[in-house]
């Protein structure tokens, strides 16, 4: 008897939790166009004024209310109305089409904003760092390799070079390399 209970009261659970939810509608173009009142005008005027006429026709099918010109001109007014409503319709539904593709363009184009936003603070960190490299650098210029072109270039003259005494020149002089290092 006990594992009735306990179904029950999972029943009554299970019953409590889903009216705890309140479904929210989800609102289609199409629905939200209907309650524009333009288009629900022009929807009412339609079906009320073609639903007299077939009323009228069915109830009295002899002699009908509206006979002749009377009938055409109700039917002309009806099917403008209709034609007003389902273009409002129509418009509306492509206006919200169009405001979705802007917001995603909008969107789209403030992610790639973004993306190049952090690119260019990336290359300017990067900049900053071999600026800050290149100062290091200069600070520490006392370790220069005499050996190497690049910094041996500055300290020309006191290796000798570029310097000569008057009426000397520089001899480059190279041995021919035999293979033997004596």
């Amino acid at each position: 008897m006990s594992a009735v209970l306990d179904f029950r009261e999972l029943r009554d659970k299970v019953l409590a939790g889903e009216m705890d939810e309140d479904e929210e509608p989800v609102a289609t173009p199409l629905g939200e166009e209907v309650k524009n009142p333009a288009t629900l005008l022009g929807l009412s005027a339609a079906v009320g004024i073609f639903g007299f006429l077939g009323y009228d026709n069915f109830v009295n099918k002899g002699s009908p209310t509206f006979d002749g010109t009377g009938f055409t001109m109700l039917a002309i007014l009806g099917g403008l109305s209709l034609g007003m409503a389902v273009g409002g319709l129509r418009r509306g539904i492509e206006a919200q089409t169009q405001e979705e593709r802007y917001e995603k363009l909008l969107d789209d184009s403030q992610t790639i904003i973004e993306e190049q936003q952090e690119e260019i603070d990336a290359m300017e960190a990067e900049e900053e760092e071999k600026e800050a490299e290149e100062q290091a650098e200069a600070e520490n210029a006392y370790q220069y390799d005499y050996l190497s072109a690049e910094d041996s270039f500055f300290h020309g003259p006191s290796l000798g070079m570029g310097v000569s005494a008057f009426g000397q020149e520089g001899v480059l002089y190279r041995p021919k390399d035999s293979g033997s290092l004596w």
